[in-house]
């Protein structure tokens, strides 16, 4: 029975000491990735305004809320912003051809910017990759290099490209170009 009491207190320290080292700097974030999609209340719109967004934009909307959510020109958190884009996303974004409204996120190496190989995948709207090296900006890339999923198999997906400063955002049209780019660049909070 001793023996059992032992063990036990042993495991709770083990888990305590566990959960302090995984603790990080100290600081909390007080938006878990699971955390309930929250209504700003913030329009970009005017009254009156009534010109749909397009595609990048709507993206471009997630992608700032997600940014301003994870502190993310603070803290840098790639896989906080890729988990909290999961979280926001209402596949409301179609693409126009294949109908694909998911998204698709994942890290990737800044060589794949330039890499017109890729395909998006059928079932999405869009195709999102974090370039999580901490050296590649959107200040310093040449934006007409970028040809990630350039091709007509892309045709109608949203691509986006998140840096540590920024975004690059585009879509593909049916003949594998170019359409409605934004270079956005993240707000220093302060």
């Amino acid at each position: 029975m001793i023996r059992v009491k032992l063990i036990f207190v042993a495991v709770i320290i083990c888990a305590v000491f566990l959960l302090s080292a995984c603790g990080g700097s100290g600081e909390v974030n007080n938006q878990p990735s699971n955390s309930p999609k929250v209504n700003s209340g913030k329009s970009t719109h005017e009254p009156g305004d009534e010109k749909e967004k397009t595609n990048a934009e709507k993206f471009l909307e997630y992608v700032i809320e997600a940014a301003y959510m994870r502190k993310f020109t603070e803290t840098g958190d790639y896989a906080g912003i890729m988990n909290t884009l999961h979280d926001l996303y209402k596949d409301d974004i179609v693409n126009p051809y294949t109908g694909g409204k998911l998204l698709t996120i994942a890290n990737r190496t800044n060589d794949l910017i330039c890499d017109k190989q890729w395909k998006a995948s059928e079932v999405s709207g869009v195709n999102c990759i974090v370039i999580d090296d901490y050296m590649t900006l959107l200040e310093k890339i040449d934006t007409s290099e970028a040809v990630y999923c350039l091709n007509t198999e892309s045709k109608g997906c949203v691509i986006g490209i998140i840096l540590m400063d920024g975004v690059y955002i585009y879509e593909v049209d049916e003949n594998g170009e170019k359409t409605n780019e934004i270079k956005h660049f993240f707000k220093k909070e302060e």
